[in-house]
């Protein structure tokens, strides 16, 4: 039995160099297992991931318990409960395998606006979060999907669907806006103008590359 010292895997079959890093194998002696344990690293994250849920919810009950019992005049343990089930999800979003960066940015940003929403709604709501922390938070998605263009050229098309669904987005403090809730107009409006414009700036300057992938996601 070989075993490759770079990757740290016993080999059975008589070969010289790994089947992983193709380095040169070193004999040795018999071992239990021919390959490292996988699921060890899973296990322990998932671990980690349950004693972070644990803690949470620990804190979350005794923040509430003192704020009932102590200070029953104020609503502060719903504000640190909240922003403990927003450090869960972002845990969360982190540790999964198949969630991608685009994925986590998105969540990150969903997840701290309804979070700043709420603890608007929670201190009176002022109106000040669906005002200016919500349009700014478009814009910040845009600039980061612009960036991340620049980043991944080669595969820079792939952020158009996501600049659809950016300008989905920005509808909705249109329709707040015309509904009432959301007082300021001008704002709203620049930042779905931005919105459309990097979108359109990103489809003429794509040429036929921008023009191929929507035709591979709309079949049009």
């Amino acid at each position: 039995m070989s075993k490759c010292r770079y990757c740290g895997v016993e080999i059975i079959d008589e070969t010289e160099h790994c089947p992983l890093c193709q380095g040169v194998l070193e004999q040795g002696g018999e071992c239990a297992t021919t390959y490292p344990n996988a699921v060890v690293g899973r296990r322990k994250l998932h671990f980690a991931f349950r004693l972070i849920l644990f803690l949470s919810v620990a804190a979350g009950l005794i923040c509430y318990a003192i704020n009932r019992y102590v200070t029953p005049e104020s609503n502060w343990s719903y504000i640190v409960i909240a922003s403990l089930l927003y450090g869960l999800w972002m845990v969360y979003i982190i540790m999964k395998d198949n969630a991608g960066y685009r994925v986590r940015i998105l969540s990150g940003v969903a997840g701290a606006v309804i979070l700043i929403i709420l603890l608007d709604a929670l201190t009176g709501f002022a109106g000040w979060s669906i005002n200016y922390v919500f349009p700014f938070a478009i814009v910040l998605v845009d600039v980061a999907l612009v960036i991340l263009m620049l980043i991944n050229r080669r595969n820079w098309q792939s952020y158009l669907i996501l600049q659809i669904f950016m300008i989905l987005v920005g509808i909705i403090p249109i329709v707040l806006c015309q509904k009432g809730i959301i007082t300021t107009g001008v704002l709203v409006n620049v930042v779905f103008l931005v919105t459309v414009i990097l979108f359109l700036g990103s489809v003429i300057l794509g040429g036929k590359t921008a023009k191929n992938e929507l035709v591979r996601r709309f079949h049009i």
